[in-house]
């Protein structure tokens, strides 16, 4: 007997250890994006007296494309308590914000290899004619 207390002791310290949602469906619009270590900052419309709240990009579901934040997207999303502090689950963004998108620098295209081999021809003859 004296077993099966234990056993049903550590199953209670794993649920208790578990997240548990504190409040869902909150309304917010992302504040800050850290895109190489895949975290955002989430500010709540709803209720402007909290702190942000920490996301991690992994958490957003219903996205038809890659789970990414932009500036200025409004979502919708769950709230829980880990050791850490509270973090954003389950979010769904709302509304992208397409002008935030288009003011990322462009990606300059790379040059032919044509222009570099005749680059590398005109340096090995200037080489050449040094010597």
């Amino acid at each position: 007997m004296e077993t099966s207390a234990s056993t049903a002791s550590m199953s209670t310290e794993k649920t208790t250890s578990n997240s548990i949602i504190i409040e869902k469906d909150i309304p917010g619009k992302v504040i800050s994006i850290n895109k190489m270590k895949h975290y955002a900052f989430i500010r709540r419309t709803d209720n402007n007296s909290h702190q942000d709240i920490f996301a991690r990009d992994i958490s957003i579901i219903k996205v038809a494309n890659k789970p990414v934040f932009f500036i200025s997207d409004l979502c919708t999303f769950d709230i829980i308590k880990t050791s850490r502090g509270f973090e954003a689950v389950n979010i769904i963004i709302v509304k992208r914000n397409i002008d935030s998108i288009s003011k990322f620098k462009k990606i300059p295209k790379k040059k032919n290899n044509t222009n570099r081999e005749s680059e590398k021809r005109d340096s090995l003859e200037l080489f050449k004619s040094t010597m």
